[in-house]
């Protein structure tokens, strides 16, 4: 059977896939990850999925890509990775008491076909106290991650609850990945 590449550098979606006991091997594409703003948002975070699959695709055809992305939005707005513990302060800020929604677009390969996919999930969070925004700061968890936060974490005390699936928030609807790989015969 040929390798499944999971084509992320994301600790988070290696874990979601090791959590399912899928055997993979890990290829992060080097791409630069740019979002297309003539897109709707659902369809610029499937298109980044496809460009990032599609770069390891083109030197592994015969294997099975998994490729992912996933952003945070309030209203129409895309919120990024925090530049620094002041932008981290701002973004929370920005979320606290809101409603926002994660979508993480998916591309996989299989024997040279492309199934893509977008998954959203909304998210609710309590009203955050300055404290409780100084405290997490401090944490550092907020580093690198899309929204300033990782649900998962020290953060999942701001969430009052979600619609949808958690795992499209930590950035993988695995279910949904391994239902398409389970459709394809892969595993």
């Amino acid at each position: 059977m040929n390798n499944i590449i999971l084509a992320s550098s994301s600790p988070r979606r290696k874990e979601l896939l090791e959590n399912k006991g899928l055997h993979f091997i890990v290829k992060a594409p080097l791409i630069d990850e740019v979002l297309d703003d003539t897109l709707p948002i659902a369809k610029r975070i499937e298109k980044l999925a496809i460009d990032k699959a599609t770069a390891i695709y083109q030197e592994y055809p015969q294997d099975v890509i998994i490729a992912g992305d996933t952003v945070v939005c309030l209203g129409d707005n895309i919120i990024g990775k925090p530049r620094d513990e002041q932008h981290a302060r701002e973004i929370l800020s920005q979320l606290s008491g809101t409603k926002h929604s994660v979508y993480t677009g998916v591309a996989i390969y299989v024997q040279g076909e492309c199934i893509s996919f977008v998954d959203k999930t909304d998210v609710y969070f309590y009203k955050l106290t300055l404290d409780m925004i100084d405290n997490y700061i401090d944490s550092k968890e907020w580093m690198g991650k899309a929204g300033a936060y990782a649900i998962q974490g020290e953060a999942r005390c701001f969430v009052e609850k979600i619609d949808g699936s958690i795992d499209t928030v930590i950035g993988l609807p695995v279910d949904k990945v391994i239902d398409c790989l389970k459709e394809k015969g892969v595993i």
